[in-house]
């Protein structure tokens, strides 16, 4: 090792799902990083599953990098991402990568493009876009919906980012402690209220472009599901602003953005009437749902997200 070598760890949460892990981890051994760069992997089981440690051992037997299982007990996918700070800060590693388990890199470079962001424009974080793929005979309008247009271009200051294409400087999760606050255990948006905690102490982020690709379950692909989404999300986003912003803007925050996604799902749901385009009704509904949930948040109001495992 050299004075100059670069620490990474990429970590992985990850809750029975086996097969799809198998596919990130195989992906994640195809990285082509410098000599200059110390490429380790971490997969967090927080099902303590027999089947997600033999694929970790599978895959670790011919990957050039090396890989780490561990396992978090306690359900919820705060805790599955706090072990993994924990366990990266007990390391010599300066970047954590995440990425999560229905996802692959897009190419090769993935992992070192984001690194080199970071050395190019200094900021602490960088991310990039997630591009969705359709299980085979998952309906072409949810797979469009889901993430939708990329709206970001490379160089881009963003001030909220998700963990699930993000690299992140060893101070910043120093700094910011706990990472993830264990009041979103069950309810999803824990990382968006983490990117709200990197504002608030000054960090930075800029947007890369080195996607990932998703795969999107047809399990997922239906009304019932959008409208649940968008519930929880708006939840999340009122409570993640209750707990870092003053009362009156956190309130003001919501009352705003829950008129204002209201009245965009309701212009949605009528032009996919007249259209006849079920995608544009669906996202209708799933922003009506989330001016609702933006609204009841400010009541305490919580939603289960992940009670249901979506994959294989």
């Amino acid at each position: 090792m050299t004075l100059n070598t670069t620490n990474l760890t990429i970590a992985i949460i990850t809750c029975r799902r086996p097969q799809w892990l198998n596919r990130l981890l195989c992906a994640l051994t195809q990285q082509v990083v410098s000599n200059s760069i110390k490429l380790d992997i971490l997969v967090v089981d927080n099902a303590i599953d027999a089947e997600t440690k033999t694929v970790v051992q599978s895959v670790s037997k011919t990957s050039p990098f090396s890989m780490h299982y561990d396992v978090e007990p306690k359900p919820g996918i705060v805790f599955a991402r706090n072990k993994c700070v924990e366990l990266f800060l007990r390391s010599e590693s300066e970047y954590l990568a995440f990425i999560d388990d229905d996802e692959w890199p897009a190419e090769t470079n993935w992992i070192e493009s984001l690194l080199k962001g970071i050395e190019k424009h200094q900021v602490d974080i960088v991310t990039s876009h997630v591009v969705s793929v359709g299980e085979i005979g998952t309906p072409d309008w949810a797979v469009d919906l889901i993430y939708g247009r990329n709206p970001y271009s490379a160089g881009q200051t963003i001030s909220i980012f998700y963990t699930n294409n993000l690299l992140i400087s060893r101070h910043v999760l120093e700094s910011v402690t706990p990472a993830f606050d264990q009041r979103f255990a069950m309810t999803g948006a824990s990382d968006y209220h983490f990117a709200l905690k990197c504002q608030k102490a000054g960090f930075s982020c800029k947007y890369i472009n080195a996607p990932v690709e998703e795969e999107f379950p047809k399990s997922r692909a239906t009304v019932k599901w959008f409208i649940r989404r968008g519930f929880r999300s708006g939840i999340g986003y009122t409570r993640a602003h209750v707990f870092e912003d003053t009362l009156f803007k956190a309130l003001a925050l919501s009352l705003f953005m829950s008129l204002i996604r209201g009245i965009r799902g309701i212009g949605y749901c009528i032009y996919g009437v007249v259209t006849l385009k079920k995608r544009l009704m669906v996202d209708g509904l799933f922003r009506i749902s989330s001016g609702i949930g933006t609204l009841v948040g400010l009541f305490g109001v919580k939603h289960n997200e992940y009670n249901t495992i979506h994959g294989k």
